[in-house]
């Protein structure tokens, strides 16, 4: 028996896709925003009065990120020169397409690279580890397309020493914008696959029976 299901273990594990041994969490972040926020001066893109084609309002836009979080960049507070924690997060991908008036993202946009402390880089700064909290300060950039070329939300900038509170949302280079100081941030860690649950399952009968023989 011990046997049989040793081998059960080795084709499940074989069969599971890579994936479902990574450690990976969702983080849902939110840029939120006042019609007051709205910038529509620039005359680059037609002087529309508009953002990505919607009308100054009260509003708010979500991604869902898929972070890799087996092993991230860490900064302590007080080294390199940060004056709070510091979380780099290097393999990062949009969950599900999302869409804001006449702009979109899609898991295939570009997400970019973001300078910090001491030359390093990451797709994601938070100032928590999201393993365990959700982060109060973050730094994401994603790169998306609209009828009128490249949409760009923004969250976060950043100093040599800290991570901001603002939020842009615009029709990038130097068009009409959604500027804001407020986000919000939600961590979630992502369930293992049915095949993983199985595997673990397996592995726990396996333990027992050899406790069982000793």
């Amino acid at each position: 028996m011990r046997h049989v299901l040793t081998l059960f273990i080795t084709i499940l594990g074989l069969a599971l896709p890579p994936a479902a041994s990574a450690a990976t969490t969702e983080l849902t972040i939110t840029g939120l925003w006042t019609a007051a926020d709205y910038d529509v001066s620039s005359a680059l893109y037609g002087d529309d009065d508009l953002v990505f084609g919607t009308s100054p309002s009260r509003g708010s836009l979500s991604f869902t990120l898929l972070v890799d979080t087996s092993s991230p960049t860490v900064f302590p507070s007080g080294t390199a020169g940060v004056t709070h924690d510091w979380y780099g997060y290097s393999s990062v991908t949009l969950k599900s397409t999302v869409t804001f008036g006449t702009a979109t993202f899609t898991a295939a946009s570009a997400i970019t690279d973001l300078d910090g402390p001491s030359g390093s880089s990451a797709k994601l700064w938070t100032d928590t580890d999201i393993t365990t909290a959700d982060p109060t300060r973050l730094s994401f950039r994603i790169q998306g397309s609209w009828p009128g070329g490249a949409a760009d939300a923004f969250f976060g900038s950043r100093t040599t020493a800290s991570i901001g509170d603002q939020f842009l949302l615009w029709e990038y280079f130097d068009g009409e914008e959604i500027r804001s100081s407020s986000y919000t941030a939600s961590a979630a860690a992502v369930p293992l696959p049915a095949g993983g649950l199985l595997l673990l399952t397996a592995l726990a009968g396996l333990t027992a029976a050899r406790r069982k023989r000793v």
